[in-house]
């Protein structure tokens, strides 16, 4: 198996010696347990910053128990699934640690899903309660009627009408009915406590299952890094249905004391004023957004004197390293690139903060994390040559939700075979040459052509079909559709693009269609996807 000798790993910081730790607890059994010990600690310091709303530490360890105690008391007990479908806001944090503090799992839900994508995951995940944003209530109400499972609805009101009126409770009625008493109940790092969905090349997504002892790991590692040096405001502009802006950035932010700033969404026009008048020191995005950025802001807009910003980090695909010296020549800000998936908890690797980083590369293992390049028998290869990452320790996930053999196949030996390929420098920084062969990465999302593909074969007229990713400069990749049909002039893109309307996500419906007569297959009846690419590309 592998070698002896570990590939170097990013020095940490002893958590003690840090001035902003100075005081505090640092070893927890669970991950609600540290909003509990810092609402005692620091309960005045501004937890998060929404618009016009500063909510302390204090405020938001008694909301959460408001909804730990009507969580309680509709029967939600220790690992039930609680699922949250719910536009960027605090109230996903106060319904996530609501449903925590009782040992029970948080279930986040892309709220950019349709109808049968919802039916799935609620039948898949059987959450008791599910909290679902009002703008959203439409598209759960399809779900809802699509599946056999029916939780019970809690509406989290906002500005928005959604149409339907399905809650059987309101959010703001919880808020001011029940007691705010403390609701922590004893747990293990060992219990599950997030339940995320990563889409798979077979189609359908799976629930990642995670620990509370792989995310305390996560957050040790990343206030030992030294990005944190007290005083820190983190702003999350991405969807907090991913793993990065809740695992990666939440729970370290709250372990170590600091501040968060939440966005509705990311908007061009609100980018350097959210920054600035929120004294954000940290930010976390994406190719797409940095590429916007980049290109369209006139960096003379930008008062100076008041930008607090210090690090700009980077992961979900990569970044070019012209990019990153631009940024840093035009904004003064350094972006950091980085690696991570789901299934472990949202990060593994990253450029070191203190000390040589490597532009173009996703840096170096996290301290409690094993990350190797390993051929298909799971044997490390030689410094330069190409293989998979694999990556072993705490932050790997407990398993696929209900599926054992997707667990086993994934997980070899307690190690994650990630389907990444790379390889590893002489210094120990790793460079990724692909990624797995067929998902497709728009703009930092992360769309499996199978899943989009079983949709398409729903439509009468479809004979077979082949989704692939096409490049594109400003997002990466645009999703395109080949479709096989006896008659390609009697079909049009509209209509298959109507079709996929009520059925996917928008994002994951194909931008371009072509319509064929025959697929390229291989003898065994295989359709060429690499061939496809190819002539794509040709055009």
């Amino acid at each position: 198996m592998e070698n002896s000798d570990s590939p170097p790993r990013i020095e940490p910081l002893s958590l003690e010696t840090l001035p902003f730790l100075q005081g505090k607890r640092l070893e927890f059994d669970s991950v609600a347990e540290i909003l509990v010990a810092r609402a005692d600690e620091i309960p005045e310091t501004p937890c998060v910053l929404y618009y016009d709303q500063t909510i302390t530490y204090r405020d938001l360890n008694e909301r959460s128990n408001k909804v730990a105690n009507y969580l309680r008391d509709q029967g939600v007990g220790q690992g039930d699934v609680v699922s949250i479908m719910v536009l960027n806001s605090p109230e996903i944090y106060y319904t996530m640690f609501g449903a925590q503090k009782l040992g029970a799992i948080a279930g986040m839900i892309n709220f950019a899903l349709k109808g049968p994508e919802i039916a799935y995951l609620l039948a898949d995940s059987k959450p008791k309660i599910v909290f679902v944003g009002s703008e959203f209530m439409a598209d759960f109400a399809a779900g809802l009627a699509e599946s056999n499972h029916k939780p019970l609805v809690v509406e989290v009101e906002t500005d928005v009408d959604g149409g339907k009126n399905l809650g059987q409770k309101r959010f703001s009625d919880i808020l001011s009915d029940y007691p705010a008493h403390e609701a922590l109940v004893s747990q293990s790092g060992s219990d599950p406590f997030l339940l995320l969905y990563s889409s798979g090349t077979t189609g359908r997504p799976k629930g990642v299952l995670l620990s509370n002892e792989g995310q305390l790991s996560i957050c040790r590692d990343l206030t030992g890094s030294g990005l944190i040096e007290g005083e820190d405001v983190m702003i999350i502009l991405l969807p907090m249905f991913h793993i990065n802006p809740i695992g990666v950035w939440t729970f370290p932010l709250l372990y170590a004391g600091q501040t968060l700033c939440i966005r509705k969404a990311y908007s061009p026009a609100d980018f350097w004023p959210a920054i600035v008048e929120n004294g954000v020191t940290i930010l976390m995005g994406v190719p797409a957004m940095y590429n916007y950025v980049y290109h369209s802001i006139d960096p003379s807009v930008i008062d100076r004197d008041l930008l607090k910003l210090k690090y700009a980090f980077c992961g979900a695909a990569p970044l070019s390293v012209e990019l990153i010296r631009g940024f840093r020549e035009k904004f003064g800000v350094e972006i950091i690139e980085g690696y991570g998936l789901t299934e472990a908890t949202g990060v593994s690797t990253i450029n070191p903060v203190l000390g040589q980083r490597k532009p173009g590369s996703i840096g170096m293992a996290l301290s409690e994390q094993d990350v190797r390049i390993m051929d298909d028998n799971l044997n490390e290869v030689s410094r330069g040559d190409i293989g998979e990452i694999c990556i072993k320790g705490a932050p790997v996930m407990l398993e696929y939700f209900n599926r054992p053999e997707a667990t086993e196949e994934t997980l070899n030996g307690g190690w994650l075979k990630t389907g990444d390929v790379a390889y590893m420098d002489k210094d120990g920084f790793m460079v990724i040459v692909d990624r797995k062969k067929d998902m497709i990465n728009r703009g930092g999302e992360n769309i499996y052509p199978r899943e989009i593909e079983i949709e398409l074969e729903a439509h009468p007229a479809v004979l077979a079909v082949a989704v692939i990713g096409i490049p594109d400069e400003a997002l990466g990749e645009r999703v395109k559709a080949v479709i096989e049909v006896a008659h390609p002039e009697k079909i049009s893109q509209g209509e298959i693009q109507e079709f996929l309307k009520e059925r996917l996500a928008g994002y994951k419906i194909p931008e371009f269609i072509q319509f064929v007569e025959k697929l390229p297959r291989n003898p065994t009846g295989k359709i060429l996807k690499p061939a496809l690419r190819e002539m794509a590309q040709k055009g």
